[in-house]
């Protein structure tokens, strides 16, 4: 039963009948709130993030460009993507944040039981007992733990391509046709594209499944083409895995997760604390991290059918009882030796992850329970898996309901914002802190503090240049254009991380990080010259960008018409070619998000402002202003100065809309600013009750405990008080 979809009525009906079990599965998660504001809640700030760099113009981030209050971390170096740009995919399609992570998860769910469907039918060879196995599978209370317990999206989805990748790599095992060859080794790259904690086990699981079969039918070339399926699919997802694991030296994460309650040995159990005490699923509580007790009981009496009419069961279903005992074993705490001393397993973090390869082996067992002495009564077949699926039913969702889960919090599509995310960043939020820098010298939470006048760590001050004009921007590329009379300090409100470059016209500047913060550092010579500062690939990152291409560009050759092999290889050049030059095209000079206007002023203390970027002149009335700040300092404040956008009346007698606030929104004061950096941020000026007409923006800055404005010292476009003008602006009423 190798297919992707029969076109028979039973496979429709199975289709149809899985995807109504799904929906009536998934209507609590629909409920209003998330599940969990933690794993959920950063899921949902994973697709902002990536819809953020979108807006930017930034198609592969390897950063999340809001987080650290504006100073970007490397969130999706180290992350895997996949869920996130789903997330992304059901956000185009005009669903809010949350509810594009809950299509995710959904989405997750429904390909979970198909799937198995799909590949038990393969094993099993009846219809019947691959929809049980399918059914019991949805029912896992580990997998619906996993939605609304823990809210982990990015792992639901490990859990939906396992019986892909099994199905797959069984049909490649049996016969070499290439469409199996070629989604085994998608399926692989999903997996580590996913969750690649979990893949971690899940992948080699599949191939020991494979090497299994293979020597069963004495087929060893079997065993070697889908090697090299494994590989290619290894390959494709290169650009992500391999960064992340070579360059994790970079940041303090392993500290995070192999200490304190997030280490395995925090995590494992007794033989007494394996099981739940109750026969009904427990989503709450301290035993929800215990394994089901149902489940067990399921998988006992497939054993036992496997035991009693060995002859009616396919042999493979031995390997998946294997697997049962192993992930079971390895829950406890006799099992450290192997967490501690076998390489990159710790990063599980959690042991009873893994349960969702038990739930998996469980549904196959007690699917294979239809194939066996059952198979005798082939009418009492049906009323039979229907009255044991409702008990099964029951008992995982009888407790499935919102007031039941502590966990669940009440929050709608209006709390994913920039602000919010600063807010609980403040706090301590794991977005922030599990990718700190090891060239950071202060917590993450100090960020967004002031720095005393009496810090030890302050900097000197530095020869400001004579002019400083920001050409082009986006968050992890600069062109600015210099005059300076002297040698002077150039540092970006980014963190140094491996690749980033800074080049003057065109030749190569060291650059090294910087200050508290370990901020992106050039120096500079005088003269006249552009500045072109930007985060590209490290060698790592370069070399696993290529590997993916070259891997990619061989998949799609794969696809066509066998030809003599140097014409395979001529293809593969060529594709790789044209695709590198067109991801090379993605990043070029065209791919700016903003091109700021030349708004030159100096204020005392060192503070110039050296550009902004106003999307228009003309708003309707109840508008927002967006605009984007640009600010160089030659030294660190010794006060945190306010910001103030007017909106006034050409004559200057009336301001009709204003905004004071600290710099990002008060997440980052000017005394946390290093001499010689450059700085930006968005602001926004709201115009409600703004009647049409033309008026004038101008900005100031001002000391909060004197209310006194902060002199300007020079500027083009200066106003009485200590005012700069940035704009004249038109007003209009848009709904007439």
């Amino acid at each position: 039963m190798r297919y992707w979809f029969s076109t028979k009525r039973y496979d429709r009906l199975a289709f149809l009948f899985l995807a109504s079990g799904t929906a009536a599965i998934l209507i609590p998660l629909w409920s209003p709130g998330i599940p969990n504001p933690g794993d959920f809640l950063m899921s949902i700030h994973r697709i902002f993030e990536l819809d953020s760099a979108w807006e930017n113009g930034i198609f592969y981030p390897r950063f999340g460009i809001n987080l650290n209050f504006g100073y970007t971390a490397p969130l999706f170096q180290y992350y895997p993507p996949l869920a996130s740009y789903l997330g992304l995919f059901f956000h185009s399609l005009g669903l809010g944040l949350i509810a594009s992570a809950k299509a995710v998860v959904s989405l997750s769910l429904l390909l979970a039981g198909w799937g198995m469907y799909i590949y038990a039918g393969t094993l099993l060879k009846s219809r019947l007992a691959a929809l049980v196995a399918a059914c019991v599978y949805l029912l896992s209370p580990y997998l619906l733990l996993v939605i609304y317990e823990r809210g982990a999206v990015s792992e639901s989805l490990t859990w939906a391509i396992l019986p892909w990748l099994a199905w797959a790599a069984h049909c490649y095992t049996e016969t070499p046709r290439r469409q199996y060859g070629l989604l085994t080794g998608a399926f692989v790259a999903l997996a580590m594209l996913g969750h690649n904690a979990t893949a971690l086990f899940v992948v080699p699981l599949v191939a020991l499944y494979v090497a299994t079969l293979a020597a069963w039918g004495r087929d060893w070339r079997a065993l070697g083409r889908v090697a090299g399926a494994f590989i290619l699919g290894a390959a494709l997802s290169a650009f992500y895995w391999a960064p992340a694991l070579l360059e994790m030296n970079l940041t303090k994460s392993t500290e995070f997760m192999f200490s304190g309650g997030t280490s395995i040995e925090a995590n494992v159990k007794t033989l007494t604390t394996l099981v739940q005490g109750s026969l009904v699923a427990l989503y709450a509580g301290p035993e929800r991290f215990r394994f089901a007790l149902w489940p067990l009981i399921a998988g006992a009496a497939g054993m036992i059918s496997l035991v009693v009419s060995q002859r009616r069961h396919p042999p493979l279903l031995w390997f998946w009882v294997t697997a049962l005992a192993v992930v079971l074993f390895i829950q406890l705490d006799i099992s450290l030796s192997f967490w501690q001393n076998i390489p990159f397993v710790r990063f599980i973090q959690f042991p009873w992850r893994l349960y969702g390869i038990a739930a998996f082996a469980i549904a196959l067992l007690f699917g294979a329970i239809f194939t066996g002495p059952l198979a005798l009564r082939t009418a009492w077949q049906p009323t039979l898996a229907t009255a044991l699926l409702a008990i099964c039913a029951w008992l995982s969702l009888v407790t499935l309901r919102p007031a039941a889960l502590p966990n669940w919090q009440a929050m709608d599509a209006g709390a994913i914002n920039r602000i919010a995310l600063w807010e609980r960043g403040r706090v301590g939020y794991p977005l922030f802190g599990d990718y700190t820098l090891r060239t950071l010298s202060i917590d993450d939470r100090g960020l967004a503090l002031s720095r005393p006048v009496e810090d030890p760590m302050r900097l000197p001050p530095i020869a400001a240049p004579e002019s400083l004009e920001v050409r082009a921007e986006n968050p992890l590329r600069y062109v600015l254009d210099v005059r300076s009379s002297h040698p002077w300090t150039l540092r970006l409100h980014r963190p140094y991380f491996a690749g980033w470059q800074v080049t003057q016209d065109g030749a190569p500047v060291p650059v090294v990080p910087g200050g508290v913060g370990g901020l992106v550092t050039a120096e500079l010579p005088a003269g006249e010259y552009r500045v072109i500062a930007n985060f590209g690939d490290s060698a790592v990152r370069r070399a696993a960008n290529w590997i993916s291409i070259v891997a990619l560009a061989i998949g799609l050759v794969w696809l066509l018409p066998w030809r003599r092999w140097w014409v395979d290889v001529l293809l593969v050049v060529g594709v790789a070619a044209a695709i590198g030059a067109y991801l090379a095209w993605l990043q070029n000079d065209g791919r700016f998000a903003r091109y700021p206007l030349t708004t030159s002023a100096q204020f005392e203390e060192g503070i110039w402002l050296v550009g902004i970027d106003l999307p228009s002149m003309r708003y309707c009335t109840d508008d927002t202003i967006p605009l984007r700040l640009y600010w160089f300092t030659d030294r660190t404040p010794i006060t945190d100065y306010k910001s103030f956008l007017h909106v006034i009346t050409p004559d200057d007698t009336a301001k009709v809309a204003q905004i004071d606030t600290m710099p990002f929104d008060s997440f980052n004061p000017m005394t946390r600013w290093e001499p010689g950096e450059l700085v930006d941020y968005a602001q926004e000026v709201p115009l409600q009750g703004v009647p049409a007409g033309r008026y004038t923006l101008l900005i100031g800055l001002y000391d909060q405990e004197t209310m006194q404005n902060l002199r300007v010292l020079d500027s083009t476009f200066m106003l009485p008080g200590d005012r700069v003008r940035l704009a004249d602006l038109e007003i209009v009423d848009c709904g007439s």
